[in-house]
């Protein structure tokens, strides 16, 4: 009982936030959830046709997510937000100060990108890509057809990119 496009379409845009609620509790860090949630949906995107309806697919896609964490935990990812709170501890980890610094500076110069994007893209960019808003639900919260927001995802895309090479 593989899941179609449409299914899994439905299935983002009815649990995701419910998800995202469930995995900030695991990990007490609302950034690090948006991550995990994420990968825990374009993981189950993936391979949605291995899916074989054993149990819901609410619950796959969490037990992905769990998993997502426990994996996370068992690496010892720093969260990028302690930079400024790091101990002696979480410094005995070889090279973990420099990859912490490096996505800083791949964060900052992501967010500098963005804002060079005129704000009527910048908006669905960021409640798309980053806050896992369904196109249907931003469409209904701007008052615009379906159509126009995936014309400004497309334009918006290519803006960042040309904003990210400048």
């Amino acid at each position: 009982m593989s899941l179609n496009q449409q299914q899994f379409t439905n299935l983002h845009g009815q649990y995701q936030e419910r998800l995202l609620n469930s995995v900030t509790s695991m990990t007490r860090s609302r950034q690090e959830a948006e991550d995990i949630t994420a990968t825990a949906f374009a993981s189950a995107y993936k391979n949605r046709d291995s899916f074989r309806g054993e149990a819901s697919p609410q619950t796959w896609v969490y037990a992905i997510a769990a998993n997502e964490v426990k994996s996370r935990r068992r690496s010892g990812v720093v969260k990028v937000e302690s930079i400024d709170r790091l101990d002696a501890k979480e410094l005995t980890v070889p090279d973990v100060l420099d990859e912490t610094l490096e996505r800083a500076e791949c964060r900052a110069r992501v967010r500098a990108a963005l804002r060079r994007v005129p704000a009527l893209y910048r908006r669905v960019l960021v409640d798309h890509f980053m806050r896992g808003h369904s196109v249907g639900r931003i469409a209904r919260q701007y008052r615009v057809p379906l159509g126009t927001v995936l014309s400004r995802i497309f334009k918006a895309k290519r803006l960042l990119r040309a904003a990210w090479e400048a």
